[in-house]
């Protein structure tokens, strides 16, 4: 299929406010939105509410909802999320959605074939927007029909799809969120027994730990984050995980140093030396490999705020030698959609590539690739 086609033809997945087609929905609310049902129903009075699905309902709650509209009563049933795939005829509306409560649910919604979410509430929400870039297809049309052609499956070239037409309308709304978690699709994925490199850490060790505990006891899995407090922190978060080791140095193309800005959930190289700037140790996957006497790589994970190439460069003798599976991070800047993939490619035809999303937002877009034994 040719990638403007399929760009032309993407549904909005997620979109503010609720067409007047809809008659029949199932809202979905946390606890603390429940207020929210009533003027729900007194701005939309031709929409009947046939379920209301509260994700964190208490054991025991009431399982019905009754409002009085206009002097009448109306009573709703309620249940937990577990309810969510016995409603498949209805639309689902949530109401004021926090981010990370959308996320998952997103995720879930997946499981069970349900794409689009109308989302409602007081106020549009501000993630999931950002500002268009109306001629990024057209600039790089010729080079992006070529990654897209050369995905491994449909729904890799559904995703890839999804994220320049996201890019080019300035709304994440496009993106499918993938089924399954972040840095584990079903085919590339760390394993039992592998040796990986991790880079891009922070001190948020959720992804860490779940990385050794893939890996196993006869794994190993070596993080590398820059910042010194980020990486001080980490470690010792990580120090009940022997498999994990934790260096304080970046990924890059060649060791040396630079400047980051730390921030708390984005740190990334500074252009201007800022206040919130830190000087950084920066080392190479070959360097690092090759001074630390490891024979051999199975998976590298790159989140490195948009240092990905560069990283994968400094890893080319390493990628060569292994063959490892690769993890890398797609979305920090738009050109990435296209020189990692290409880069990749031009280390070894061989690597089959799959694209997926795990997010509500503009953020983790993710490649994954390997080569088939």
């Amino acid at each position: 299929m040719l990638l403007q086609t399929h760009l032309n033809s993407l549904p909005l997945l997620r979109p503010w406010g609720l067409p007047r087609s809809v008659n029949e929905v199932c809202l979905i609310a946390l606890g603390e939105h429940l207020g929210l049902i009533k003027a729900f129903a007194l701005a939309h009075p031709d929409v009947a509410i046939r379920f209301l699905l509260v994700p964190d309902l208490p054991a025991g709650s009431p399982r019905e909802c009754c409002l009085e509209i206009e002097g009448k009563k109306t009573c709703i049933p309620v249940g937990g999320l577990e309810e969510l795939e016995k409603m498949p005829q209805w639309e689902k509306v949530c109401l004021c959605p926090p981010e990370g409560f959308l996320i998952a649910f997103c995720r879930y919604a997946a499981r069970v074939g349900i794409r689009t979410i109308y989302l409602e509430g007081k106020w549009p929400p501000a993630f999931g927007v950002r500002p268009a870039l109306p001629n990024f297809y057209a600039r790089y049309a010729a080079e992006l029909q070529t990654v897209y052609d050369l995905l491994a499956d449909d729904a890799s070239r559904e995703v890839y799809a999804a994220r320049i037409k996201a890019l080019i309308t300035g709304n994440a709304g496009y993106l499918p969120a993938s089924e399954h978690e972040e840095y584990y699709h079903p085919v590339v994925r760390p394993e039992a027994g592998d040796i990986m490199l991790d880079g891009g850490v922070s001190d948020m060790v959720g992804a860490q730990r779940r990385f050794a505990q893939s890996v196993g006891r006869n794994g190993q899995v070596h993080g590398f984050e820059p910042i010194p407090w980020m990486a001080a922190s980490a470690r010792r978060s990580m120090a009940d995980c022997p498999q994990y080791h934790l260096h304080a140095a970046g990924l890059g193309e060649k060791r040396g140093q630079v400047r980051f800005e730390s921030l708390r959930d984005s740190s990334h190289i500074s252009q201007s030396g800022g206040e919130n700037s830190v000087l950084c140790d920066m080392v190479s996957i070959d360097e690092f490999t090759r001074e630390n006497g490891i024979n051999r790589v199975d998976c590298i994970k790159l989140d490195v705020e948009g240092a990905e190439l560069l990283a994968l460069r400094g890893g080319k003798n390493t990628i060569l030698a292994h063959r490892p599976k690769l993890i890398v991070c797609l979305y920090h800047a738009p050109a990435d959609m296209v020189t990692i993939p290409m880069y990749i490619r031009s280390l070894d035809p061989r690597y089959r590539m799959y694209v997926a999303h795990s997010s509500c937002v503009f953020t983790d877009t993710i490649l994954y690739a390997h080569v088939p034994e």
